[in-house]
């Protein structure tokens, strides 16, 4: 199988090359190893969603110039750098980077190993970077993973940085759970320019070696066919925004727009796992990550359609 280097190097090929006469460029299927004999793991059992068919630039209409990703609304359809070669539902020209550390209580990464194999530049990690505008406007969306193991707290000035990013339409996301008490410190931080944080008190832990199930969804964009996610020692989310996912009494998803940004806090990290694509049939995990990101990423640029054939 290519690597995911090849892989996007011919997604740049494609999206270089498109034009008038349909192109068609191959999928791949994500697989990764994480195994101490450092075998590859088969993609029947190590796989991060589905592959997409042949495709072309996502949008309608314009002026029949192929879109690249170049930040130039090319084809003059009204959205900038729309190109989804493989038709998964990714921009291809998506510009995501990562806070903080990866999970470890599950097998996988859906950074590493969903989307690099999807977006010509993958996901970037800042880790510990200090938050400047600079370093955050090279970016669309920013995902707070672990921020317990970054050696240190966030000073006030990046906390405004941050919510500035976001204001001028930045897309932030949050995960908790990841098992250090001290986890919450810097995740909140962050969150308390946007009036929102994680409670103290960690809920839904598995039951029978299972995630727990959350069934109660709202209507929105960021819910749109989904019925079931799971997680497992996660932390409520509170303050600011809209509730969007509960369990009981229990909030798992809140929703907050930003001036022309938006903020998501999702009460868990488990959604980064592979078990939770592969083992759980009933759970949409592909489904709420591209709902998630389209979100998240500003109206008018490197928005795609979801395929209809993820469910």
């Amino acid at each position: 199988m290519a690597s995911s280097a090849i892989f996007r190097a011919a997604l740049i090929a494609c999206a270089g090359l498109l034009s008038a006469v349909a192109l068609h460029c191959g999928s791949e299927t994500a697989t990764f190893d994480d195994d101490s004999d450092g075998s590859s793991d088969s993609p029947s059992s190590q796989n991060f969603g589905g592959s997409g068919g042949p495709g072309t630039s996502s949008g309608g209409g314009g002026n029949g110039n192929p879109e690249i990703c170049d930040g130039i609304d090319n084809d003059g359809n009204g959205i900038i750098d729309d190109v989804d070669v493989g038709q998964d539902g990714i921009c291809d020209c998506l510009k995501l980077a990562t806070l903080g550390k990866a999970g470890i209580w599950g097998s996988g990464d859906v950074f590493a190993n969903w989307l690099n194999s999807r977006s010509v530049h993958g996901a970037a990690s800042l880790d510990d970077q200090v938050l400047t505008r600079e370093l955050l406007d090279k970016y669309q969306v920013i995902v707070a993973q672990d921020l317990s193991k970054n050696g240190r707290s966030y000073a006030p000035e990046e906390i405004d940085t941050l919510r500035d990013w976001v204001k001028a339409g930045g897309g932030f996301l949050t995960l908790i759970g990841y098992d250090d008490p001290s986890e919450r410190t810097n995740v909140n931080a962050l969150l308390s320019s946007f009036g929102m944080s994680y409670m103290s008190a960690p809920i839904l832990p598995k039951s029978g070696g299972l995630t727990i199930p959350v069934s109660t969804w709202i209507a929105h964009a960021v819910t749109d066919g989904i019925t079931n996610i799971g997680v497992d020692n996660g932390y409520e989310p509170t303050g600011n925004g809209i509730a969007l996912a509960t369990h009981n009494s229990l909030t798992l998803l809140k929703a907050q727009e930003v001036d022309s940004g938006h903020v998501l806090v999702w009460g868990d990290e488990w959604i980064t796992y592979n078990s939770e694509w592969n083992d759980r049939a009933d759970y949409q995990v592909e489904r709420f990550w591209l709902n998630m990101i389209k979100w998240l990423t500003p109206a008018g640029v490197c928005q795609v359609p979801i395929p209809t054939h993820i469910k």
